[in-house]
């Protein structure tokens, strides 16, 4: 087999779907080549997910991993590029956790109204598969009048 007939087979087994059901709902589902709870383990154990949040490919480094996984639990996380002068952090609380199955947690980093992030991961067939949906909630409409022209 050559290279780029074996990437082409890595890329269908573990492929990456991103569709945008609303404009506040988008949804990314990719298949994994290992159980759900292995899965599950990557997402929620924090020196792991160090390793492969932030693909090097980008350039980022994940300065700092915290999270608390549980009902209640917080999460920090940090990153560093080098051509941003300071770091980015997400932050927010962890609203459900249900080992092996289900991850959801809020992003706290743009204020009250952020989105809220909801994991699942299952094994269909052979094949474990996790899918990731973020949802928008709608802004609160202001009670304070628009500017002129506006």
């Amino acid at each position: 087999m050559d290279a780029k007939k074996g990437s082409e087979a890595t890329l269908m087994k573990h492929r990456t779907t991103v569709e945008r059901k609303s404009a506040r709902e988008l949804v990314v589902t990719r298949t994994f080549n290992g159980p759900a709870r292995i899965v599950f383990e990557a997402w929620t154990t924090p020196a792991l997910l160090k390793r492969w949040w932030a693909p090097k490919s980008f350039g980022v480094a994940f300065i700092s991993c915290e999270a608390d996984v549980r009902a209640g639990g917080t999460y920090r996380f940090v990153f560093g590029h080098p051509a941003s002068e300071h770091p980015v952090e997400f932050f927010g609380r962890f609203i459900e956790v249900t080992p092996p199955s289900r991850l959801v947690w809020t992003n706290d980093e743009g204020g009250d109204g952020g989105a809220v992030t909801t994991v699942t991961f299952e094994e269909r067939g052979a094949r474990p598969w996790s899918s990731c949906t973020t949802s928008i909630p709608r802004r609160k409409r202001s009670t304070r009048p628009s500017p002129p022209g506006l």
